[in-house]
């Protein structure tokens, strides 16, 4: 069994101060392509994308659009298999022959010998409630329904507030409005005595409208996996899915043992911040807080084994949509990770693949970057930076060019704002000082905090938000998940000098990704225009070039391209045996003239002991920057000696590049 770095959560306290089915149809003959996707698909209006069409063969298939009565009123991508329509259908005004929105076509599969089937596919277009909260109080009516409230009275107690924003009675929410993540009142929400800054928040009330992980019912499944969730907590009971979730190898409760250290807090505190219950009379609210909860306690139990079942292989694993892992380590080289992350992807919600998130880590003030550790670095994980309440960066959050997002932490609870969630109940503390003091004075049974921060505490913050993003989309995959990230955060800071736009007209910077998490872009965009991406390709090359680079000398070494693809996701791996490998800042710079800091000179890398040679055998570091870039081209790698006393000699580099 392959041994795995220990790993710790990510985050700050008081203690620690650092850090698709079957149902084909269509004629086909025994050599020919077998159609395993459905004949029949159910689409709600103002969505372009139909479905991904699957023909099993032991030959490579193509697909195309071969006639029927609304042929003309689709495309069809040959390689992928991914139907949509030319325009967004509107159920008021269909375009099908019969204007009943059903719309009917003929596809065939071909197979590299020419063999053909075809299948007659339906698509039935579905009315979309326009307005799903009839009386505009901030919960749909189908949760309403299922809560026993009124659906068509917004203020149900007459207290003059709305009732998805309420914090009385027993349908309220008692510290909602001190949660400035999801709703900034510019108000003082911890013992810093600093206030939040109005309108600096996740900007989730008008989705709220529609969304809350509730998914009519189908509730959208997030995993915690962490150091264990206290499964009993009054905010999180009701939330929790105990057959997806494990305490050890065990299915069931995740809770783990609790230690004199607070073992198991710190799972507790990231899932109040996904999906803490709404309108329970009780505490706090998660961002998706009708979502279901996966529980695991991995950082204490952490065997290969055990992590392949949580991240893959587990009961009921297709199911669940998002993976929260708030934790990390400041230099790892293990593939195992990424390994079973590609599995995940790949086989997982029905083929569209599960997401993980994960923080870019504690250590910006000792030299840490996220691109330091294969566990982040590699496409399949999306690391997030963490923000204070004035839109820059925390204090300890870790730069990175493999950064993809931003979201909310706070800075420390005694300087700022922290993020208020769940503890496992009667932890927490309600007197002393701002040093000691983690919870509002009208916590009288201690079963939350004011006090989470660090990265960790960033993650679910954007974990919650593609729990309501995929509720909205639930067809996107992995990689749609990642781009509408990427295409429509916002960027903020904007006297920070690491953003830079690339050729494609994206923002970049390694302190923040591509700015903060924006749900309701991403969200009006994947209902409405959004083409799922075509199938994933790419390319490598690698140069030897045995060159000896001096202290404080700088040397390019290019690398060319000759294919055309656009770029998602660029590594770059240096071999280099200077004996002290943190001398050098390494750039790269694409053929588009787009430059990227990969490392920064001076990292945490060589502080660890045995470590100061890391670059010698090769090490990989990725990027995000390019996106939508086109790959072909001279690509430019600099390397900067920074730092005198240690000199080495550039073995080779390999630059590998995904995308479509």
């Amino acid at each position: 069994m392959k041994r795995l770095l220990k790993i710790l959560p990510l985050f700050f306290s008081i203690l620690l101060v650092g850090c698709g089915g079957g149902g084909g149809g269509g004629s086909s003959t025994s050599n020919a392509p077998r159609f395993t996707s459905e004949s029949t698909v159910s689409v709600p209006e103002n969505r372009l994308f139909v479905i991904i069409l699957h023909a099993d063969d032991q030959d490579s298939v193509t697909y195309a659009i071969s006639g029927g009565e609304d042929g003309t009123k689709f495309s069809l991508d040959a390689q992928t298999g991914i139907l949509t329509f030319n325009s967004a259908p509107d159920f008021e005004n269909p375009a099908d022959s019969d204007r009943n929105n059903i719309y009917e076509l003929n596809v065939t599969a071909t197979d590299t010998n020419d063999n053909q089937s075809e299948q007659i596919l339906t698509v039935i277009v579905t009315k979309v409630i326009e307005n799903p909260d009839s009386d505009n109080d901030y919960i749909p009516d189908d949760i309403e329904d299922h809560l026993g409230m009124n659906a068509a009275n917004s203020d149900e107690n007459q207290n003059g507030i709305e009732d998805g924003l309420d914090t009385e009675g027993l349908k309220g929410d008692p510290f909602f409005d001190r949660q400035w993540h999801i709703r900034s009142l510019g108000t003082v929400t911890n013992e810093s005595g600093v206030e939040s800054i109005e309108g600096n928040d996740l900007a989730l009330l008008e989705l709220y409208h529609a969304y809350m992980g509730y998914n009519h019912g189908e509730n959208i499944i997030v995993q915690v996996v962490d150091d264990g969730v206290d499964a009993d907590h009054e905010d999180l009971e009701a939330n929790m899915d105990l057959s997806r979730s494990y305490n050890g190898e065990s299915i069931g409760d995740p809770t783990a043992t609790v230690t004199e250290d607070g073992s198991y807090t710190h799972g507790t505190m990231i899932t109040g911040i996904i999906a803490a219950r709404a309108f329970n009379g009780k505490g706090v609210r998660g961002i998706a807080p009708f979502a279901k909860i996966a529980g695991s306690d991995w950082l204490e139990n952490q065997t290969a084994a055990i992590l392949e079942k949580v991240w893959l292989s587990g009961n009921g694993a297709n199911e669940i949509a998002v993976s929260n892992n708030s934790w990390g380590a400041e230099f790892d080289t293990d593939t195992l990770y990424e390994e079973i992350m590609a599995l995940g992807s790949s086989q997982l919600r029905d083929g569209k693949g599960r997401v993980y998130l994960f923080p870019a880590g504690n250590s910006r003030e000792e030299g840490g970057n996220t691109n330091l550790q294969y566990l982040m670095s590699n496409r399949y994980a999306i690391t997030v930076a963490g923000l204070k309440h004035d839109n820059t960066h925390a204090d300890y959050s870790s730069p990175g060019s493999n950064i993809l997002v931003s979201g909310y932490s706070g800075n420390y609870y005694t300087d700022s704002p922290t993020i208020g969630t769940t503890t496992v109940m009667g932890t927490s503390s309600k007197s002393g000082n701002v040093n000691t003091q983690t919870t509002w004075d009208d916590d009288t049974a201690q079963n939350y905090t004011f006090a989470m921060n660090g990265t960790s505490a960033a993650v679910p913050t954007v974990s919650g938000v593609v729990a309501l993003v995929l509720e909205a989309c639930p067809d996107l995959t992995w990689r749609d998940v990642r781009y509408l990230i990427s295409t429509k955060a916002q960027p903020i800071d904007s006297l920070n000098r690491s953003w830079v736009q690339n050729a494609a007209g994206h923002v970049h910077s390694t302190d923040y990704g591509f700015g903060l998490i924006n749900a309701q872009g991403m969200i009006n965009a994947c209902t409405t225009t959004y083409r799922n991406l075509p199938k994933e390709l790419s390319l490598s090359e690698t140069r030897s070039f045995n060159t000896s680079i001096a202290d404080m000398q700088t040397k390019s070494f290019e690398i060319e391209i000759d294919e055309d693809i656009t770029v998602e996701w660029v590594e770059v791996t240096i071999d280099n045996d200077s004996s002290y490998a943190s001398d050098y800042r390494v750039e790269l710079i694409s053929p588009s003239g787009t430059r990227t800091t990969l490392i920064q000179e001076d990292s945490i890398a060589s502080a660890i002991e045995g470590n100061e040679n890391w670059m010698n055998g090769g090490f990989r570091l990725s990027s995000a920057a390019f996106l939508d870039e086109s790959s072909q081209g001279s690509w430019r790698i600099e390397m900067k000696d920074m730092l005198s006393g240690d000199s080495g000699v550039l073995k080779n580099i390999q630059i590998k590049i995904y995308g479509h």
